[in-house]
C-alpha cells in the first residue's frame, strides 16, 4: 500500500507541476499582452500631445507675425543683381590706339 500510495502522490504532483506550467504560461502571455497595450496607449498619447503642442506652436507664431513689423531689405546685404565686372584679363581701362607702341 506504500508503493500505491507514493505512486498517487507522483502523479498528484506531476498534475500539479503541469498546471502550474500552464499557469505560468498564460501570465506570461497576459503580461505580453499588458505590455502591448501600455506601449499602444503611450504611443497615442505621446502622438496627440505632440499634435496639440505643434498647434499651440503654429498659433504662437502666427501671433508673433501678426506683432512684427513686415520685414525689410538691409542695405548692408549686396543686392540680388550683380554688377558687371571685367574679367580680369582685361585692363581695367581700355587702351586707345594711339598709345599701343610697336
Amino acid at each position: 500500500m506504500g508503493k500505491s500510495l507514493q505512486i498517487g502522490f507522483l502523479g498528484l504532483a506531476l498534475i500539479g507541476l503541469t498546471g502550474c506550467d500552464m499557469v505560468e504560461q498564460s501570465a506570461q502571455q497576459l503580461a505580453d499582452k499588458a505590455e502591448q497595450a501600455v506601449v499602444e496607449v503611450a504611443r497615442d498619447t505621446l502622438d496627440s500631445t505632440l499634435k496639440e503642442l505643434n498647434k499651440q506652436v503654429d498659433e504662437v507664431q502666427q501671433s508673433a507675425n501678426e506683432w512684427l513689423p513686415p520685414a525689410e531689405p538691409q542695405e548692408d546685404q549686396p543686392s540680388a543683381s550683380p554688377q558687371h565686372e571685367q574679367p580680369a584679363d582685361e585692363p581695367a581701362t581700355p587702351l586707345s590706339s594711339s598709345a599701343v607702341e610697336a
